[in-house]
């Protein structure tokens, strides 16, 4: 039995970039994955003038609000620990992001994509998660692959997402193998389920990791400047740290799947997210 505990980074609505991640445990690592970051936050409210709840990324790095009171040095520290630390626990990391200025109308109709996906890319990039973990973990015997999903409350679209996992389109056919009479995403454990981030530490560490990753396509696509100037290849550093974690997907990024939903994806796709996929980061 699995948890994949979700988070995104970004508007839809406003910015050019969208990510959301997953960090898929085994039910049976939790507990010490839960003990190790308590430490590690201890650790990092021990340097922050107020009282801490949780982390958010671009508070952190960028110093807003009280973060302005620690060093740059610190706070970017607090990234590369958290880096290390992802990476030695050895849980898997899942990746969807989008190109906001690609998914436009005409690209939607292209691929007959469902109204209530196209419509709002939180549910479409909460499904493609979806479909990387059934894809990912279909093969594994004894339901050993059976997932809970647990995402950041959104109480607008989360509800959508879940009528979406409880009765899934036929849209979504052949960005995996299914067999015959097999129902569709059914090691995903009835629906998805909210969670408050300050309640969680594995959302805690998927918002800033979503963070991470959107600040990469951002400033790998030119398409914002850097806040100083090594910011690119800090980044980048952070990214290199967990690449080994990051879920090679092989249904919506195989350029010979055909399927709708895999061809939309890819077309959606900010550049660079292929070879993010591959743990390359350039």
């Amino acid at each position: 039995m699995k948890v994949c505990y979700v988070d995104d980074s970004g508007n839809p609505s406003q910015d050019r970039i969208f990510v959301m991640v997953g960090i898929v445990a085994d039910t049976t690592r939790l507990h010490k994955t839960d003990v190790e970051f308590n430490k590690f936050l201890n650790d990092v409210r021990s340097v922050f003038p107020e009282n801490l709840k949780e982390l958010k990324g671009t508070r952190i790095l960028y110093g807003k609000g009280a973060w302005r009171q620690v060093e740059a040095t610190t706070r970017k520290q607090i990234f590369t620990d958290l880096s290390t630390w992802l990476d030695s626990r050895k849980h898997a990391i899942i990746i969807s992001a989008v190109d906001t200025q690609k998914a436009t109308q005409s690209t939607s109709k292209q691929h007959a994509v469902p109204m209530e996906i196209a419509s709002y890319l939180w549910v479409a990039t909460g499904l493609n998660i979806a479909l990387q973990i059934q894809t990912r973990h279909q093969g594994e015997d004894k339901n050993k692959g059976n997932t809970f999903l647990f995402i950041d409350d959104n109480a607008q679209k989360l509800p959508l997402l879940c009528e979406l996992l409880w009765e899934p389109p036929a849209w979504i056919d052949g960005f995996y193998p299914r067999k015959k009479k097999e129902e569709r995403l059914n090691q995903i454990i009835d629906t998805a389920f909210a969670v408050q981030s300050h309640h969680c530490s594995l959302v805690q560490v998927a918002d800033l990791l979503a963070f991470v990753v959107r600040r990469h396509f951002e400033l790998q696509n030119h398409i914002d400047k850097p806040e100083w100037n090594e910011e690119g290849e800090f980044i980048k550093e952070c990214l290199r740290q967990i690449a080994p974690r990051i879920y090679r997907d092989s249904g919506s990024m195989k350029s010979t799947n055909a399927s709708q939903s895999a061809t939309w994806y890819r077309a959606i796709a900010p550049d660079g997210y292929d070879k993010l996929l591959k743990g390359e980061v350039e």
